[in-house]
């Protein structure tokens, strides 16, 4: 059995070779030629022109569970408004939340945001180089870890996502039922001792493009040649059919875009229990007839409609706008429900609050109906 050189964990390599008789010269062509597949084809994302790691952190924190493109939008806003890991911890969870608009899962705002102000009260200026530290802070696992500590330090990390594990059970024909030590024995046996960052993109970057869930593009893979589900693309295509999932409930949510002669805003926190840390319309779940809002605004008009997605909820949000009166106005604002908090805000003031996109559609819808009147 060859050694190791050029692997950083060369005991995981003789695993894999005991395991699938992969010999060594072959996993180096293919890490070549997928290196340079990479470095040609990588999508010039603002967060890969920076090796600064609290920036590295912030789009891998965003990257979590949204969609690379709406990322990218989002990025370049955020860092421009908290620049530094001191300038992120110095601001408040409204503000970092405001920022957060139209990025879904605020939980992940408000892990990051807990974790730059441990570290900066620690001492500590840049996230941490130590692995272990680094997974004690709130909402960092061992992906994010890898991914930052490789990207921005080099440091030799195994990044394993669900794209990756994806890309190594075609790759060696090992089964999904694998467990999760088999996958990261594997992705370390595979991780050069150069570049690791540049590898854990690379893995990324094949598994989000070319070897997708559905409908691999394995005429178009680099790396083909040395896969094994590649020589068998039927066996691909019955495991993706069987993980066909069934539709979710979609769930009818009533909002109600109430405003004064002013064009003042109701908006609530708290009350809504898939996004209680946001401000939202007040919103009705069911659209049975019978809320609170509802009886006290008869004059409603609907002005659309649109769907949302939270997690694997799906709702279907009618959207309702009402003039209201300033005796409804105090009556509303002083029904919200236990828990909840409610607020009337001017358009500027809306502009900096840490809103949900349901609020931001809805927002849209309104003065789409203002315009054509």
């Amino acid at each position: 059995m060859s050694n190791g050189r050029g692997f950083t964990h060369p005991a995981s390599v003789q695993l894999l070779q005991k395991e699938s008789s992969v010999c060594l010269a072959r996993l180096r062509r293919m890490r070549r030629r997928l290196l340079r597949w990479y470095r040609t084809n990588a999508r010039p994302w603002p967060w890969r022109a920076t090796r600064d790691s609290y920036r590295i952190w912030v789009a891998e924190v965003m990257l979590q569970q949204t969609r690379v493109e709406v990322v990218a939008k989002a990025y370049a806003a955020f860092v421009h408004r908290f620049p530094t890991l001191e300038a992120l911890a110095s601001a408040s969870e409204e503000e970092v939340l405001a920022a957060w608009s139209g990025l879904g899962y605020y939980s992940r705002a408000r892990n990051l945001h807990r974790a730059a102000r441990w570290l900066v009260a620690h001492g500590h200026s840049a996230f941490p180089r130590d692995e272990a530290l680094a997974r004690q802070l709130p909402g960092v696992g061992a992906y994010t870890a890898a991914a930052v500590l490789s990207i921005a330090y080099g440091l030799p990390c195994a990044a394993i996502d669900a794209n990756v594990k994806r890309v190594l059970r075609r790759w060696t024909g090992h089964g999904a039922g694998a467990s999760d030590d088999r996958w990261r024995a594997v992705a370390r046996a595979l991780l050069p001792a150069r570049a690791p960052g540049d590898w854990n993109q690379a893995l990324m970057e094949l598994g989000q493009r070319v070897c997708t869930a559905q409908a691999p593009k394995c005429g178009a893979c680099p790396v083909a040649f040395y896969c094994e589900a590649a020589n068998n693309v039927g066996s691909i295509a019955r495991r993706t059919a069987s993980r066909q999932g069934t539709q979710a409930e979609v769930i009818l949510v009533d909002a109600f875009w109430v405003t004064d002669v002013g064009q003042r805003t109701i908006v609530e926190r708290g009350a809504f229990p898939f996004l209680r840390h946001l401000w939202l319309p007040l919103l009705e779940v069911g659209g049975n007839g019978t809320g609170a809002a509802r009886n006290h605004l008869p004059a409603r008009v609907c002005v659309g409609e649109f769907r949302h997605a939270i997690v694997r909820r799906r709702f279907r949000v009618r959207v309702f706008a009402a003039r209201a009166s300033q005796r409804t106005l105090r009556t509303l604002l002083a029904r919200a429900p236990a828990g909840a908090e409610r607020r009337l805000v001017t358009t500027d003031e809306l502009e900096r609050l840490g809103r949900s996109s349901i609020l931001l559609k809805a927002w849209h819808l309104w003065e789409r109906h203002q315009k054509s009147k």
